[in-house]
């Protein structure tokens, strides 16, 4: 890889990303080490969802495999191919997984379209409400200030809702109401529609009203109006929707009959989409090898267990057109890749002088330094690893008497400012112990 294939401007995306000790919202491609047969293998099942059909995979990872990593390179990429993204990162309180209408609202408050990352369902209703309007003027010919333009323009929407409307019938009434409001320029109406539609609570009876809809969205509408959406994404000329749900092993967290509904909910969307239900949607999960193995996990129900277990084999390679993709934890050779291609992509003042002096030899050194730090855990190390090479990057090239292999030193403290995973915290916790003893 050259540097000449990145522009400063998302060079420094990366490194600011990294430097504050988080994913980059672009540019994961210039760096990914050790994903290629993963990556493959998810292109593959979008390019089969881009032809009207859906599919799934279950990532399995421990803490620190890249799991979060791959799910945004291939967030990037779907983008990239004009599909709708969205990511639910499952929770107890907040998100449970039984409770299939909380799924389905971060679902719509999180969905991005290309161009557009973050509360982009507005935007994808309205790019499919300027696509009709543009086809009733290029193709049925009528004058965006003809008195005939409106009339002609509802027509054309309650056409397109049809298809909508057989999967969503409340979804296809609220997209008719959002459409004339927003023609009649009555612009708080149309967001107290759309509010309804991706399942906001608060929501007065009135903006209910113009829509010819009551109550509020629950467990049975998700569904049904996802599968409306998937229509809608269709009509506004999209490819499908990727759809992550992310951190599926916090329902083992959950008391046992929380957890069954939670298992039931997987099984649910697992054979919806066998059964080719969702045309469009290609769903990931992530969770760790505890979700699909313990007891209180995918095996609490078997139903679930047979369509999604796994056997893998010592000795024999991963078959990934299973249901689960085996992500592996970083090892210190992957790591010096990585460290190697942050350093090419780096934006220095001074080139050379980083160049001369952030060499692979003091790479390697950096890479025992700190994973040393958290007790030889390589896995959980990559995080603070790359924020401290940016870190002593940046002093190299602001500093021309600085010498990394000479005044750089891992200590614990400094880390005291930073909000650590749990892995993170442990594996550190239990270095510290271990030096203690040693003293």
């Amino acid at each position: 890889m050259s540097t000449l294939t990145v522009s400063r401007e998302q060079a420094l995306t990366i490194i600011n990303a990294l430097r504050s000790g988080t994913v980059p919202p672009e540019g994961l491609e210039h760096y990914a080490v050790g994903l290629e047969e993963q990556m493959k293998i998810l292109r593959d099942q979008r390019g089969y969802v881009a032809q009207g059909r859906g599919a799934y995979k279950f990532l399995r990872g421990a803490y620190g495999s890249g799991k979060t990593f791959l799910t945004s390179l291939a967030s990037a990429e779907a983008l990239a191919d004009n599909f709708l993204v969205s990511k639910v990162v499952i929770s107890v309180a907040d998100t449970p997984l039984y409770k299939l209408s909380e799924v389905y609202k971060r679902l719509c408050q999180n969905m991005s379209l290309p161009g557009r990352r973050g509360g982009a369902l507005q935007s994808l209703v309205d790019r499919w409400l300027y696509r009709l309007e543009d086809q009733v003027v290029e193709v049925d010919g009528v004058d965006e200030d003809s008195p005939n333009f409106a009339a002609a323009v509802s027509h054309k929407v309650e056409q397109h809702l049809v298809s909508v409307g057989q999967q969503a019938g409340r979804l296809a009434a609220c997209l008719k109401a959002y459409h004339t409001a927003k023609f009649e320029q009555r612009y708080d109406d149309a967001r107290g529609i759309l509010d309804w539609m991706q399942g906001e609570a608060k929501v007065s009876a009135d903006i209910k009203r113009l829509a010819g809809v009551s109550g509020q969205l629950d467990n049975s509408d998700a569904l049904t109006f996802l599968r409306g959406w998937l229509e809608l994404a269709k009509a506004a000329g999209h490819s499908g929707l990727l759809l992550i749900i992310d951190e599926v092993e916090t329902v083992l967290r959950l008391r046992r009959p929380e957890r069954l509904k939670s298992l039931e909910v997987l099984r649910q969307l697992v054979d919806a989409v066998d059964a080719q239900e969702f045309s469009g949607l290609h769903l990931l999960f992530t969770g760790t090898p505890d979700f699909f193995d313990s007891p209180g996990g995918v095996p609490l129900l078997q139903p679930l267990q047979e369509r999604i277990s796994v056997q893998f084999k010592d000795g024999e390679p991963d078959n990934l057109r299973q249901a689960q993709v085996r992500l592996k934890p970083f090892n210190s050779e992957r790591l010096l890749q990585v460290a190697e291609r942050i350093v090419e992509l780096y934006p220095a003042d001074h080139p050379e002088r980083v160049k001369a002096k952030i060499t692979p030899e003091l790479l390697g050194s950096f890479v025992d330094r700190v994973t040393a730090g958290f007790g030889g855990r390589i896995e959980v190390a990559p995080r603070i690893f790359l924020r401290e090479l940016v870190n002593s990057m940046d002093l190299v090239d602001q500093h021309e008497s600085y010498e990394p292999g000479r005044d750089y030193r891992f200590e614990a403290k400094q880390l005291e400012q930073i909000q650590l995973h749990p892995e993170e915290e442990r594996a550190l916790g239990q270095s510290q112990t271990a030096f203690e003893l040693e003293l």
